[in-house]
């Protein structure tokens, strides 16, 4: 007898074909069959008449890392049909931790918004995290990443330098390791310190360890505005160097005067696949950005750290030179009025979540570039931000691409934590898209959005088992209504969550019906082999 057998679905298997009227069997964590006309006896029946069955989304950019701990749940990411999420990404995740620089890696965390559980970080590397997550009991699975961010502090803290031979073989050593232990690549955030201290030839050398184990290298690029093309072609000399494969991450074309840059981009990336690099992208489906508002701060200022970084905002000496870096990078990305506070840590700037740069520089009477140094200063680096940027023109380019897969660049979230105004993408990205661009503007086919969503992540980062409705695959499994499937979550009011998504199946259970989390927590951290 098998467990469930889901009947009259309209089965779009994630592999881009059109759609088929099917039945799902599904005995244990696996898919047994997949057919029309299945009559096998089993414990339940799900009666899936007039909604779509899918594999369940994939998130290849998530970074529910930071808040797994907080919400095992992951209800924003679980309710609108993600059954796994790739974390670790931008450079910036928990693991590995070399005991000697602990508190810089702590900083770094704080910085950017990390939740550790209430004993602490008490893991040294991929085994040890992972066991943590499985222990909190999780609902949806994680596919970790090792985070350069993270490598680079553990081999030689934050300091602007090249790595010396010693440090470099500490840092290929420790990813290995890391890769050994289960991790599915390497990502990078090279606009982030300290991973934007790295040259090229040093990201060249760690993604041969990656295609040594035939693992990822993901990055958010070195820019994503004027320096656009030039920080992709880095993304391709690095996969022409090592024979990585290469995942560009929330491919964007960021600030006024470079939008119209996402087909030049596009371009590039085809160029480069025809000679033989194996690269592709991710997107999220919305026309802003989200993340510290420490983005702003130049890159020199971070050397040593966020203490460092914090003595250099209150340094009379420095101020001058900081204001006018500050201003420019503000203006990169569309000026104060178009950069909107989502959250900060302290309880006397929690009225501030929700206002632009602009309209707090004028309550505090100040410039906004200093109101910048101010924030930063007074939260401790720990307040994110964001930031109104990039054009629908660009985003549409990007989305129809057959080799941009969809992703959320967010985190699992609960409604009921309504301190901070996050950004919605956490709530409705995968909705998003299969409501607001397929459904009512066409921009895509059902089964070309699905596999965006499924089959091509799976690809990428080179799961086996999943991403596809096949017989033997995991039971990764969403329904959903097409034609009410959409995202609810807005700018202003963001804790919310989608409709039209039924039931979502992690590993064979059911996560979440109607809406709803079951309470069954079967998600796993998955290990490449």
């Amino acid at each position: 007898m098998i467990d469930y057998l889901i009947k009259n679905a309209v089965v779009v298997d994630g592999s881009g074909s059109p759609p088929v009227e099917a039945d799902l069997a599904v005995c244990g964590d696996r898919i047994s069959r997949v057919e029309p006309g299945l009559n096998e006896p089993s414990a339940a029946e799900i009666d899936a008449t007039g909604l779509v069955a899918a594999p369940g989304f994939i998130d290849i950019h998530s970074h529910t890392d930071g808040v797994i701990f907080k919400n095992p749940i992951a209800d924003s990411k679980l309710l609108q049909g993600v059954t796994l999420e790739v974390t670790g990404n931008c450079g910036l995740g928990s693991f590995p931790v070399c005991e000697d620089r602990r508190d810089l890696l702590l900083g770094f965390l704080k910085m950017h918004d990390f939740h550790l559980p209430e004993k602490g970080l008490t893991w040294k590397d991929m085994t040890g995290f992972a066991a943590e997550v499985e222990s909190a009991g999780i609902a949806v699975n994680l596919a970790p990443l090792v985070a350069h961010g993270a490598l680079r502090i553990a081999a030689m803290g934050s300091e602007d330098r090249r790595p010396r031979p010693s440090e470099m073989r500490a840092m290929k050593d420790l990813l290995g390791t890391m890769l050994a232990q289960g991790a599915w690549g390497l990502s990078t955030g090279l606009i982030y310190p300290p991973g934007s201290y790295a040259a090229t030839d040093e990201l060249a050398e760690l993604a041969s360890v990656l295609a040594a184990h035939g693992r990822l290298y993901t990055s958010h690029i070195r820019g994503e505005g004027a320096t656009l093309l030039d920080a992709l072609d880095e993304a391709v000399r690095i996969g022409r160097a090592s024979g990585a494969r290469v995942q560009v991450s929330h491919l964007k074309a960021m600030g006024r005067v470079n939008w119209g840059k996402g087909q030049a981009a596009l371009d590039l990336l085809e160029t480069a696949r025809q000679a033989g690099v194996d690269i592709a992208a991710d997107q999220y489906p919305y026309e802003a950005t989200q993340t510290t508002l420490a983005v702003l701060v130049p890159a020199w200022a971070h050397a040593g750290g966020v203490p460092a970084m914090l003595r250099q905002l209150a340094s009379e000496d420095r101020k001058r030179q900081l204001r006018a870096e500050v201003k420019a990078a503000m203006d990169d990305r569309g000026g104060s009025d178009r950069i909107r506070i989502s959250s900060v840590r302290s309880d006397r700037n929690r009225a501030l979540s929700g206002r632009s740069l602009q309209q707090i520089a004028a309550v505090w009477g100040l410039p906004p570039e200093d109101t910048v140094m101010r924030l930063i200063v007074e939260e401790e680096a720990a307040v994110s931000a964001v930031f109104f940027s990039l054009s629908e023109e660009d985003l549409l380019r990007i989305l129809k691409n057959d080799t941009v897969a969809v992703g959320s660049d967010g985190s699992g979230l609960s409604a009921l934590d309504t301190g901070a105004v996050v950004h919605p993408r956490s709530y409705g990205a995968f909705a998003r898209v299969l409501g607001h661009y397929v459904r009512d503007r066409g921009v895509l086919p059902l089964a070309g959005a699905v596999y965006k969503m499924t089959g091509l992540p799976a690809r990428r980062l080179g799961l086996k088992d999943r991403g596809l409705l096949r017989a033997g695959f995991m039971a990764d499994i969403v329904l959903f209504d097409a034609e009410r499937v959409a995202d609810t979550a807005t700018f202003e009011y963001p804790h919310s969550y989608p409709r039209g998504v039924r039931l979502v199946m992690v590993n064979g259970k059911i996560a979440a019906r109607e809406g709803r989390p079951s309470g069954e927590r079967a998600g796993r951290v998955l290990r490449a082999s």
